[in-house]
């Protein structure tokens, strides 16, 4: 991904700043969903200009995949910051922002200087209503609110077979673009999480940018979802892999490995599963945080707290124990009062998801990463880069 300046809608006819290819900062791997936190720690003169014009203008900039006109990305807006005296007079701004709207590239235009501009457009956000309303029974009105759990459901599915006895379709056709029943139907498959504190979103469209941001699944499926305008369909995929991903294993994407199982995955922080941390020298790895995992090995250095991610835990490398690649972390509690006592931050980058006897990606990975004609040793060399505007 590449750090460049603030994004502004199309429809108040303002331009676009953009800094230079060679200017700026990659965000290997990335993609930003409203919501979602992204660090960044920056020490480049060229990108702390545009950050200081960012925030000194509406603390505004976006995050997108560069590959062509058109191109889908999320804005982000600045919502604190530091700026650190350094040697040699250089100094070091880091940054954290929240993703906020999607947003299309309309236009991309090269001007003089070396600041090309961008027209964008912001994109709504579109959740359609009950599929049968206009053909349901009114007098059943009073049956149809109340909250999204499983006792409403219930109540919801007879009325629903009320109302689709006078229509061509059966009630099971109309639940399949139900944005409610779609909701419920994705939490029955994260009900292990929410039985260990988890805090996922009942609101549909907040629930489709949460599954998607969580879900270890490769940059294009990803940037796929974020593509999709509707939040019905959206949800509808997110359904299907997850259907699809229920019984599956998390696997070391080198070597195959099994690490983990899904229900050793644990929320650890508001966002949910999986997050964005930024280490001292700017990288950023996207991380999932489990309770169990197996076939690793720790480095033989003592635990450091220096920079850890989480306040009163201390951090030691993980290789996997079959071909020696970097996983993540073990972080362990330094004093007696935190809980978990231990867990285990595993980078994205660093798993796929496997069958419990083959190798399995999801069925939308057909990026190069994972071209068939690229060995996968080579794989984690190959990402698709996003380009923060």
């Amino acid at each position: 991904m590449e750090l460049e300046e603030v994004i502004e809608d199309q429809d108040e006819q303002d331009d676009e700043i953009l800094n230079e290819d060679d200017e700026s900062t990659w965000l290997k791997w990335l993609v930003l969903f409203p919501g979602r936190t992204l660090p960044i720690v920056e020490r480049n003169p060229r990108p702390i200009d545009m950050l200081r014009q960012c925030i000194a203008k509406d603390r505004t900039f976006g995050v997108a995949c560069i590959r062509n006109v058109n191109s889908i990305g999320t804005t982000a807006e600045i919502y604190e910051y530091t700026v650190e005296s350094r040697m040699h007079g250089l100094e070091e701004v880091r940054v954290k922002a929240k993703g906020r709207q999607r947003f299309k590239i309309i236009r991309m235009k090269n001007i003089t200087g070396r600041i090309p501009v961008a027209d964008v457009k912001i994109l709504p956000e579109i959740e359609l209503g009950p599929p049968n309303y206009q053909c349901r029974i009114a007098s059943l009105d009073r049956l149809r609110g109340g909250v999204a759990d499983r006792f409403n459901i219930k109540r919801l599915n007879k009325v629903s077979r009320i109302d689709s006895a006078i229509t061509p379709w059966p009630s099971w056709v109309y639940n399949l673009y139900d944005p409610k029943k779609l909701s419920s139907r994705i939490h029955n498959y994260l009900k292990f999480l929410e039985s260990k504190g988890g805090n996922i979103p009942s609101d549909p469209t907040d629930l489709s940018f949460w599954v998607a941001q969580n879900l270890v699944i490769t940059p294009k499926t990803a940037l796929s979802l974020l593509e999709i305008d509707c939040v019905i369909l959206r949800l509808q995929r997110e359904e299907k892999l997850l259907r699809k991903l229920a019984n599956n294993v998390f696997v070391c994407k080198r070597c195959g490995a099994k690490v983990a199982k899904q229900t050793d995955v644990f929320q650890m922080n508001e966002e949910g599963v999986q997050s964005a941390y930024c280490n001292p020298a700017g990288a950023i790895h996207e991380t999932i945080t489990l309770y169990k995992a197996q076939s690793l090995v720790l480095d033989n250095a003592p635990p450091s707290s220096e920079y850890s991610w989480f306040p009163g835990y201390q951090w030691t490398i993980a290789h996997c124990g079959g071909c020696r690649s970097h996983m993540g972390w073990r972080f362990t509690a330094a004093q007696r009062d935190l809980k978990p006592q231990s867990f285990w931050g595993l980078t994205r980058t660093s798993l796929i998801w496997g069958e419990r006897e083959s190798h399995y990606c999801d069925e939308w990975d057909s990026d190069d990463e994972n071209d068939e004609t690229t060995d996968q040793s080579d794989t984690e060399f190959l990402p698709p880069y996003s380009n923060v505007y």
